[in-house]
């Protein structure tokens, strides 16, 4: 195996495998962590202020890791397109072609948690990090956070598809 095809496939391991580890990643929060800490507020009568916490302690445990990953997965897939499309043209030539598409559109969407979370989720996202910040100088209600965490939980699930799609979109073209 040259040298370029086993940089190739070890590109395509690392998005084939980084795609779905950063979905499954981001799926967890919505799935585990936070039905935990909204369990903990009905169950355990945790403070609302503590929720918002905890809560914060996990994104930004998130926020640190998943954008990392999010960008060597899209550039294995990058790198993957770019090697691509040098392949000379023969008999699968539209398959070629369609592998470079598809191989940058699995980066763009791996890619595309950092915009989706700044465009979609900042507000959410904002609001229970000041209630997170707050002193008791605002009286926080179970309701109010337990909205705040569930529209966060349905907005995750949302973004947990990104990379999974991206991870998709690179399989199928490496099936081309």
């Amino acid at each position: 195996m040259s040298g370029s095809t086993f940089a190739l496939r070890v590109a395509q391991g690392v998005g084939f495998t980084g795609a779905a580890w950063l979905s499954g990643n981001i799926a967890a929060l919505s799935a585990n962590s936070v039905p935990a800490i909204i369990s903990s507020v009905r169950e355990d009568n945790i403070s609302p202020n503590v929720a918002c916490k905890q809560w914060r302690n996990m994104y930004e445990a998130g926020k640190t890791q998943n954008p990392p990953i999010a960008f060597a997965t899209a550039s294995s897939f990058a790198y993957v397109a770019w090697s691509v499309r040098q392949i000379p043209r023969s008999l699968a030539a539209s398959a070629a072609y369609g592998g470079f598409g598809m191989y940058v559109a699995a980066a763009v969407l791996t890619l595309s948690i950092v915009p989706y979370t700044v465009a979609a989720m900042r507000p959410t996202n904002n609001a229970l990090l000041e209630l997170a910040e707050s002193k008791g100088d605002r009286v926080t209600s179970s309701a109010e956070v337990e909205g705040l965490l569930g529209r966060w939980t349905t907005l995750n699930w949302a973004r947990s598809l990104l990379p999974l799609a991206g991870g998709f979109a690179g399989i199928a073209a490496a099936l081309l």
